[in-house]
Order: C-alpha cells, then structure tokens, then sequence
C-alpha cells in the first residue's frame, strides 16, 4: 500500500513540475491554461506506471543470474588486480580526449587564475591551491620547454591520472560492497566512456581535481560507515583520510562544508550506538584533523602570503538574487527606507562594460552579485539579515520565486541552458600571455567526434538521453533511490549515512549562483553511492569490538 501510495506522489509531484511549475518558471509567465489538462494527465498516467514499475521491478531484480562465472574470476583475480585493471581502461579511454584538446580545455576562471598564477595570488575567490598549481606547471613547462602550454599539458595529464585513480576506487568499493556485478561493471564503462568525464579531466578549472579527492573521500567515507572498526584497524587510512579531505575541501571553497555536513549528519544518527567512544579516539582525530588543517591554511598561512578570503557574496547567491527581484520588480511598493538600503547593499554599476546597469537575470546570479557591496555586509552582518528577513515576510512570493528560478535547472529536467561541458578555449590574446590550443596528431574523427557532442543540443534536447546531461535529473534521481533503499534493514543508521555526501552536494548546487552542469558533475560522479544503498551490502560494525578470536570484548 505505501508503495501505490508513493508511486502516485511522486507522479503527480513529477508532473507538476514538468508540464505545470517548470515552463512557469523558465517563461516567468505565471498563468494557467486549460491546455495544460491534458498533458498534464497523460504525464501523471505515464509516471504512474512507471513509478509502480520502478518500486515493484527493481527491489525483485535478479542481476547476478548466471554471473556467478564472473564472480569466480573477479576473486581469483583479486581487488588489486581489478583496480589496476579499470585504472588504466578509463585512463587510456580517456587519451583520445587528451590528444585533441591538448594541452587542455582553457576556458571557465582560466582567464583570472592565468593572470594570478602569473603575477601575483591576492585571494582566494579561486581556490589559492589550484591558482598555485597552475603557476608551478606552467612555469615548468617555460623552464624546461619554453613553452606554457607544455605545462599545462603535463597538468592535464596528472589531472586524468588523479581522476581516473579515484573512479577506478570507486568501482572497486562498489564489488566490494556486493553491489551486483553487472552494475559494477556498468559504472566502469560508463565512467570510462562519458565524453563528459573525459573533456572535464583534461579542464583547467578546480571542479576537476575538488571531484576526483571528492570521489577518493566518498570512498573513505563509505567504508567509516558500513564498518568502522574495520577501518581503524587499517592504520594508513588514518593517514590518508586527512590528506585527501584536505584537498578536497582546499580545491574547492565549499568542500568543508560537504565534509562538516557529512560527519556531523552521521554522528547524530549514529550517537546512541557508540558505547565505547575510547574504541573510536583514533578515528575520531582523523576526522577532526582536516578542519583544523583547513583552517590553518585559509588562516595563518593565508595570513602569512597576503591572501584574503574570497567576498563573501560568493555564498549569496540565493538572498542575493531574491532581493535583486524585489528591487527590480517591487520597486514602486518600498518604503524609502528600503529603497536605500537597497541600493546600500546592491548597487547600480552602470560603468560595467558587459551588461551594464542594475540587472537581474533569473537564471544566472553572477550579475547581481557583481553588485552586491561584500563591504557592507560584513560591516554588520546582523543588520542586513533583518533586512533580508523583514522584506521577504513581506515579499515572500516574490523570494519563493526567485529561489525557484535561480534553481531551476536543479528540480526541472527540461532546462539545460547550462548543461553543457566547454569544448572551445578562450580567444589566446585574451590571457596575459597568449595560450593556444596545439592538438597532437591530425586525428579528424576523433576532433569532429568532440566538437560534435559538446556543441549539439541533442543529448540536452532528448527526454531520456537527457537525464545523463541536466543537472534536473539529480534531484529526482535522489528521492527514487531514498524510496528503493529505505525499507534495507536500519535505514537511518546503515543506509541514509551513504546517501549524505549526495544530498550535500545536491544542497551545494541549490545554493550556487546557476544550475551549471559543472556543478552538478560531482554528483554524478558519486552517483554509484546510491547503487550500495540500494543492492549492495550495508552491514556494519560499531556495537562492540572483537578480539582475535572473533569474541566479543568485555
């Protein structure tokens, strides 16, 4: 009964969104018409039977019949074996991707980092980390080439090696949790054949190395929950730990915020079961030290080199764009007193070149944050909080709107306006000094291969194929695999703490300042998660430790 129950939701919920909220949203046009009827009940009908599909077919799915074969010689093979096995498949998949485009993809921030990692790094609106990176490759291809696109070749190469070395783990923990092996399988073709995956891994943009120590942590993260003790034991992950969430979060401004979250999420549905905190000290400081290391790093180092903290409208994206509508759509409703402090936080740049004037753009926060004065909010925080809050009591459709908007493409599965990977760089003359593409080998077919499925809208366009390209899939990708995994025996405890590094990442996308695909690309990269929560093994350990005998210890 809870199933039907479900399936009816979530098809009306689905079909609400798509044939009714979502064109609203994307037209900004907010009437209904009778029109809608019918393709609103056909879509309901449609969902409906796929819904009751989805929940009846799946959780019965036989995916190891006649695989046992397969499973034998997995395991004389060994986990080591597979793992190298799949590490050089999506490395070498990945090669013809690195040929054409090399010596990388320079579009995105590449312009800004060129001229920091060049001259001087003042803050860290790009991550300090990745700006440094790119001055140390680029001035080891001038040293020892006279060339910085050599360089930059030889970043792209260890940015295949790092990412290509957290997939093929990824792969690994996945037959190790007894995820069904044509799954397994799967996700390693998948991984390796994704043009996405291989134009971004050879892209000079802190997405690339953040989601591959993302990745590496997830695994990490996968094994603290299903078995910690197991976990301790292994010393060098009290090492590596660490290490690899360090760079997670120092590649990009927002990763401490997906690690606090995850580890704060699963002692809280963990807390009653740990009896014997003394059994987790050692874990427990590992999982600490990251934040502390962190900040040290974005303190007293930063401190130490003169670099500041990226403005802090780069975390505003939602209040931003929220009192960006009020103020170009309700400007005839406030007070004087609003209107000043309107202008106080957000002010009118008509000086800019591009786009000039107060704007607001709906679907893109960039231009109202370009306004936005970062001096007057860390002034008094306090102050502008109750400003915020005051005028969204008294504007809240118009707030409610403009979160939907700016989000869209996170919950509307037909808007891809920003779901695309770049395939073109920069003009050369633009950066400080000139960069250019300089493709190895004259390799045709490979080049119109990329230039055809980066430029077409067909995949974007395609109802099914676009669920692998619109960041809108996320969401409804989640909540079918929360419902398909939630009757797994301990649910809270076992199963929802491997769901927490995708609801984190889907949380940060929501407060980004666009629904880019590049945003959403972790989450896809991690997506095989749900694959253990659902078929895969959840069994964990942290009741009671054991001794060498396998006998409980008192």
């Amino acid at each position: 009964m809870t199933k039907k129950i479900l399936a009816v939701f979530l098809a009306l919920l689905y079909s609400v969104v798509y044939i009714v909220l979502g064109p609203m949203i994307k037209t900004q046009s907010f009437s209904l018409s009778s029109s809608l009827l019918l393709p609103f009940v056909l879509c309901f009908v449609l969902c409906l039977a796929a819904n009751i599909l989805v929940f009846s077919l799946i959780p019965r799915l036989r995916f190891d019949i006649g695989n046992k074969r397969i499973y034998q010689y997995l395991d004389k093979l060994g986990d080591s074996k597979l793992f190298l096995l799949v590490w050089v498949f999506i490395f070498v998949a990945w090669i013809p991707a690195y040929l054409i485009l090399y010596p990388g993809v320079l579009a995105y921030d590449m312009i800004s980092q060129v001229s920091s990692a060049l001259g001087e790094i003042t803050n860290n609106h790009h991550p300090v980390l990745h700006t440094w990176i790119i001055r140390v490759f680029m001035r080891l291809g001038e040293s020892l080439f006279s060339s910085y696109e050599y360089g930059i070749g030889l970043l792209s190469l260890l940015q295949m090696v790092i990412l290509s070395y957290a997939l093929a783990r990824l792969v690994v923990l996945l037959k190790k949790k007894k995820v069904p092996i044509l799954i397994v399988m799967l996700t390693a073709l998948f991984s390796a054949i994704w043009f996405m995956n291989a134009c971004l891994s050879v892209t000079m943009i802190k997405d690339t190395l953040h989601a591959a120590f993302l990745v590496l942590f997830v695994c990490h993260f996968v094994e603290i929950v299903t078995n910690p003790l197991e976990y301790i034991r292994r010393k060098q992950n009290l090492i590596f730990l660490p290490i690899i969430s360090f760079f997670m979060c120092a590649f990009r401004n927002n990763g401490i915020h997906i690690y606090v979250f995850c580890f704060a999420v699963l002692l809280v549905l963990r807390v009653s079961q740990i009896k014997k905190v003394k059994t987790y000290i050692t874990l427990i400081v590992a999982i600490v030290l990251p934040v502390f290391m962190y900040k040290i790093y974005t303190g007293p180092v930063f401190d130490a080199f003169g670099i500041q903290q990226g403005e802090v409208r780069e975390a505003l994206s939602v209040p931003i764009q929220q009192l960006q509508r009020v103020a170009i759509n309700k400007a005839d409703e406030l007070t004087e007193e609003q209107t000043e402090l309107m202008l106080y936080y957000i002010t009118d740049l008509s000086w800019r070149e591009w786009s000039p004037g107060r704007e607001y753009n709906p679907f893109f926060a960039d231009p109202a944050k370009s306004c936005f004065i970062s001096e007057h909010y860390t002034d008094d925080p306090i102050a502008f909080w109750k400003f915020y809050l005051q005028t969204g009591e008294q504007f809240s459709k118009e707030y409610v709107v403009a979160f939907l908007s700016n989000t869209l493409g996170c919950w509307y599965p037909g808007y891809y306006e920003f779901s695309y990977v770049v395939y073109e760089n920069y003009a050369p003359e633009i950066f400080v000094e000139p960069l250019e593409r300089k493709s190895i080998g004259d390799l045709q077919f490979i080049k119109k291969f990329y230039e055809s499925v980066c430029s077409s809208d067909f995949w974007r366009e395609t109802p099914v194929l676009r669920l692998f390209f619109v960041p809108g899939f996320t969401l409804w990708f989640l909540i079918y695999a929360l419902i398909l995994a939630w009757k797994k025996r301990g649910f809270l405890t076992r199963v929802l703490p491997l769901f927490l590094p995708l609801i984190a990442q889907y949380g940060i996308m929501l407060l980004s300042p666009m629904s880019s695909f590049r945003y959403s690309w972790p989450f896809y990269l991690m997506l095989p998660l749900a694959f253990i929560g659902i078929w895969g093994s959840t069994e964990t350990l942290i009741l009671e430790d054991k001794d060498a005998k396998g006998h409980p210890k008192r």
